[in-house]
């Protein structure tokens, strides 16, 4: 759990550049895939970041009194587009989920180091398939109570 712990904290903060398990050996090329994990992480900070200031910056200059309906009309815009991807990914993850993370990988990462053998990197052991599984699962049914409340706002805000 302790090991587990330094990957999770390592791929998340962007001032850590140096994965070190305890008393776990790790591969070269196990590190080289988290770091290119960190790198995911690090894209989708700056992607939030860039996100949230627009928001902000809209906000403040707002020299509109209907900004709450324009927010969640651009908000509700957002959610059709992301909707799609979330049936397209629901979509697969039920018919074949091993299928799905092995075509996320071959999108995001450019080679197989991905593909872990327990003897050279054990932490594998750590983070099964299944664990991916679960944190789909979260990651989606967080997203899809998020799209709900956002059309409901949008139903009861239409004109």
């Amino acid at each position: 759990m302790d090991n587990y712990k330094r990957i999770i904290y390592y791929v998340q903060n962007p001032l850590n550049n140096e994965l070190v398990l305890n008393k776990l050996p790790m591969s070269s090329f196990g590190k080289i895939h988290f770091y290119e994990v960190k790198q995911i992480f690090i894209f989708l900070y700056i992607i939030s970041i860039v996100f949230i200031s627009t928001m902000i910056f809209k906000i403040i200059n707002n020299k509109n009194n209907n900004l709450g309906k324009v927010l969640i009309k651009s908000f509700n815009n957002s959610v059709n587009i992301i909707t799609l991807i979330f049936i397209s990914v629901s979509i697969m993850v039920v018919i074949d989920f091993s299928k799905t993370f092995y075509f996320f990988h071959k999108i995001f990462f450019r080679n197989d180091y991905w593909i872990f053998d327990s003897v050279t990197d054990p932490i594998i052991n750590a983070l099964p398939e299944e664990l991916f599984m679960i944190e789909l699962i979260l990651v989606l049914s967080l997203l899809i109570i998020f799209t709900l409340v956002i059309k409901v706002i949008h139903l009861k805000n239409k004109d």
